[in-house]
């Protein structure tokens, strides 16, 4: 029992030694000289230049109101974009997109599955993995389950001369439509 009190002792003070580490010995000299030495020097802070070139700018009409007193944050803040672009703005806001969505060639057949299949629950699209093999969230297939039954289908063709196209997928033309793109 004395041998084992005397191993639990020594066990402690080694542990004891590792928790609070005791100073290490002194360099070598060698470590010391072939240490590498900070010789850059301490700059002081560069000073933010206070005025901005004009020429710099390149809208006229940001050039033309601004103020070369101030600084770049003042004019900033002083300048009225709607006073600006006030003929280049539109006066209605349009209600329809510019862009609406199409329905292309390869996503026309999984848009008329999935409709077919659940109607109109895009939960249940947006978790048939099996149909939905884009993996479209429940929007994305609400939206382009209606751009298909609205019968807005772009062809593939249409798709390459817009260039949103699947053209490396899927080439129409030429030598690159027997090319095997992926190189297997």
């Amino acid at each position: 029992s004395s041998d084992l009190s005397l191993f639990h002792s020594r066990l402690a003070f080694v542990s004891v030694r590792h928790a609070f580490r005791l100073p290490e010995m002194a360099r070598s000299l060698r470590k010391r000289r072939n240490a590498k030495v900070n010789s850059r020097k301490v700059k002081e802070k560069t000073v933010q230049r206070k005025h901005f070139n004009t020429k710099q700018i390149r809208d006229k009409e940001l050039r033309k109101r601004f103020d070369t007193s101030k600084t770049l944050k003042q004019n900033l803040e002083a300048t009225n974009l709607k006073d600006m672009y006030k003929d280049v703005l539109p006066k209605k806001i349009p209600k329809k997109a510019a862009h609406p969505l199409k329905v292309n060639e390869d996503e026309a057949p999984i848009c008329e599955k999935l409709s077919r299949k659940h109607g109109d629950n895009y939960d249940k699209m947006h978790w048939d993995i099996k149909t939905n093999i884009f993996q479209w969230t429940r929007r994305e297939c609400e939206k382009k389950v209606k751009a298909y039954q609205a019968g807005k289908v772009r062809s593939m063709a249409a798709e390459i001369l817009s260039g949103h196209g699947m053209d490396m997928r899927k080439p129409l033309y030429g030598a690159a439509k027997d090319r095997n793109v992926f190189g297997h």
